[in-house]
């Protein structure tokens, strides 16, 4: 025990000693750094230091900067004391000093928004607002004397002075642009007083001297298709698939003539696109209102309001109904990639879908919609667009699978009654039947813009449609069929008048439709009841279930929305289990299927992720892995044994790693203890340079008698 003691002193004697070194390294570390020439704790050089290279110049604080940043009108040595006894150089007439500062600047430079001078003088408020004030005395023809008098511009530099301080004719006959051309990058005009910049053609001129390139792509009108961006100039393109008209410049589609297809009532029609020729295509309908339209299978959709339902018609077949039970059908849509059609009901305030035979249909959205109308698709992007015309107007966006909806217009919008895409320029176009107003915007509904407004001829709109460079509508009201430009809304022009009851029309072409991939084809997704594109996922496809059911955890089958294969009872039961960790409660089988799940490795065919299933294939004669004939082997009871005692031996392994854990800590606390007396023992015993104090209350009257020894034995005590 006392070899024991000692080596406790000495390791605490060998601790305090390490300690007292780190203390005076550190402290060292510090001192030395203090003490290097030069340093004065901050980063730069100590004041009085003449370190500074023949091309640096010494600042009176010591710094030092080079001397290309002398006299530039900068606080370069954060004292002002590189901006000293400088020499300044004359300016020009007309021209501007910056302040501190040896540099000069045209007066066209002053307050235009960009910091010309080191020190920024050129647009300091106080400045700029008194130039602002002086030009506002003047009229755009008129000339500002320096004494703020106004004259006639065409007075000045006339040889006779008509400002008070003759400011009119100084400086007169004097040619700027012979001089570095009056730093203007192209053309430089002389004035009588004073000179200008120019620039050629297609550049456009910025800091009064420098001239660009003019991006006129940035117009998206400026071409009705491509736009190529040249110095100084562009061109327009066209599109595959389409040619330059020689005639009006513009991109027409190749290949047969487009012609128009609108509903009439009683039948459907189609009109030739300039309004020559007109053929019935069906008679003998009910109440033809909404129309769509599959270009690549030469097939028309539309629907019928007294039948209920959407038809279909082939160009060399009969038509067919493919979806009844529909009330009050405000548009309908069809995705010629897909192979699927889109309708709204405002009876039911509804947006569906189904293939293109009715046989298998989802309703994509029920939520939120009032009175929804139009609908229109881009299965290219994956996204549809619809109207709601109910008392919140809007004009809303989504994926084709459900996901991403929100709302694109919801300002200046009452009643939009029709709706049609513009794959050439990314464009949505709307009418406004309550505003008698035609708009457009982008496809995320920016930059919204209206080209007409004419209670004439959008005095009561319904269809909409969109190809080349022209945009066609139907009015209810007139009863007549109406084109005009897409860009500007001029150039209306009356296709068919006299009309029984036109409501929905759509141009027939090839490149109305342009293709895209299928990626809902065999090699890409197997959905048991719907696949849809999606746009925002990285399969691009999405699988749908019924409206009654709900996809399983492969995503691609669908299932019942509660599991069939566990009863209620059962589930309750086994919720029960996992928050308590109990098994007083349990059935027989969810005891049998705990441990066997653990014994096979976690694997995911559990009974409750199959829906009974397991049970099936037993009574079908189904094999079953060795580890569960093994565990079917056991009786009732000894499935109800077997977690019991593997809960009793994990208790005992509990305890007595306890237990030992406290055995442990014990043993180390009373070796401290005794090491730690016996240490107080000895130096007790042993003679010290102070004589042992009585604990006792004349102990603060003998602590302060002995100063510092008292202090070490009541620290020791």
């Amino acid at each position: 025990m006392s070899s024991a003691a000692e080596g406790a002193r000495d390791m605490c004697g060998l601790l305090l000693l390490l300690l007292m070194l780190a203390m005076a390294a550190a402290a060292g570390s510090v001192t030395g750094r203090a003490a290097v020439p030069g340093w004065s704790g901050s980063g730069s050089r100590a004041e009085g230091d003449v370190g500074c290279s023949k091309d640096e110049f010494q600042c009176l604080n010591g710094h030092c900067i080079s001397v290309l940043v002398l006299c530039n009108g900068r606080d370069d040595c954060s004292d002002w004391s590189d901006e000293q006894n400088c020499t300044l150089s004359e300016c020009g007439p007309h021209e501007f000093r910056c302040s501190n500062s040896s540099v000069c600047i045209s007066k066209y430079q002053l307050c235009d928004s960009q910091q010309d001078c080191p020190s920024g003088a050129d647009e300091s408020d106080d400045r700029c607002k008194e130039i602002a004030a002086q030009l506002g005395k003047c009229g755009e023809f008129e000339f500002l004397c320096d004494t703020g008098q106004c004259i006639e511009l065409q007075s000045v530099c006339d040889n006779f002075p008509d400002c008070t301080d003759g400011s009119d004719e100084a400086n007169c006959n004097q040619n700027e642009c012979l001089e570095a051309n009056g730093k203007c990058s192209d053309y430089c005009w002389d004035l009588p007083l004073g000179y200008e910049c120019a620039c050629p053609a297609g550049l456009e001129l910025i800091n009064h001297f420098t001239c660009v390139d003019v991006d006129e792509c940035r117009n998206s009108d400026v071409c009705d298709q491509i736009c190529v961006n040249l110095h100084g100039s562009y061109k327009c393109e066209c599109y595959q698939r389409y040619q330059r008209d020689p005639h009006s410049d513009a991109c027409r589609a190749a290949g047969e003539e487009p012609f128009l297809i609108f509903t009439n009532y009683g039948n459907i029609r189609k009109l030739n696109i300039n309004g020559m020729e007109h053929e019935e295509l069906t008679d003998s309908l009910e109440n033809a209102e909404t129309l769509a339209v599959d270009v690549a299978l030469s097939t028309i959709y539309w629907s019928d309001a007294t039948h209920e339902g959407i038809f279909s018609k082939s160009m060399d077949q009969e038509s067919k109904q493919i979806i009844s039970g529909v009330q009050r059908i405000g548009g309908i849509a069809v995705d010629w990639i897909y192979g699927h059609i889109y309708w709204t009901e405002a009876a039911a305030g509804t947006l569906s879908f189904s293939t293109l035979d009715g046989l298998r249909r989802k309703t994509l959205f029920c939520v939120n919609l009032v009175e929804p109308a139009a609908v229109v698709v881009d299965p290219y992007s994956g996204v549809l667009y619809w109207a709601d015309v109910g008392e919140s107007a809007k004009i809303e966006k989504a994926g084709m699978d459900g996901v991403d909806r929100r709302v694109l217009i919801s300002i200046r919008i009452e009643k939009p009654t029709g709706l049609a895409l513009d794959f050439i320029k990314n464009r949505l176009y709307w009418m406004d039947s309550g505003l008698h107003e035609l708009f457009y915007s982008d496809l995320n509904g920016h930059f919204q813009r209206s080209i007409l407004h004419s209670k004439k001829y959008l005095t009561n709109p319904f269809g909409l449609a969109v190809f080349e460079n022209h945009i066609y509508w139907s009015d209810e009201e007139s009863k007549t069929l109406f084109s005009a430009d897409k860009f500007t809304g001029a150039n209306v022009t009356s296709l068919a008048q006299n009309l029984t009851e036109p409501r929905s029309l759509v141009v027939f072409h090839k490149l109305i439709q342009p293709l895209g991939e299928n990626w809902c084809v065999e090699a890409h997704a197997a959905c048991e009841f719907l696949c849809v594109p999606a746009p925002h996922t990285a399969q691009h496809y999405a699988c749908l279930c019924p409206d009654d059911m709900k996809s399983d955890k492969t995503g691609r089958r669908c299932e019942i929305e509660m599991n069939r294969g566990i009863s209620q009872e059962e589930e309750v039961d086994s919720s029960a289990w996992e928050d308590d960790g109990a098994d007083s409660d349990l059935s027989q089988e969810e005891m049998d299927s705990g441990p066997s799940l653990e014994e096979q490795g976690g694997t995911s065919d559990s009974s409750e992720e199959k829906g009974g299933k397991t049970n099936l294939s037993e009574e079908e004669g189904g094999t079953s892995s060795p580890s569960e004939e093994v565990e079917t082997d056991y009786s009732p009871t000894q499935r109800e044994e077997k977690p019991k005692a593997a809960d009793l031996a994990y208790l005992d392994a509990v305890s007595v790693g306890i237990i030992a854990i406290i055995v442990v800590l014990s043993g180390t606390a009373m070796c401290c203890a005794a090491v730690h007396w016996r240490v107080i023992y000895r130096r007790n015993k042993e003679p010290r340079c102070f004589s042992p104090v009585p604990l006792d209350a004349e102990n603060s009257l003998i602590y302060s008698e002995q100063g510092p020894d008292a202090i070490s034995q009541r620290s020791l005590l």
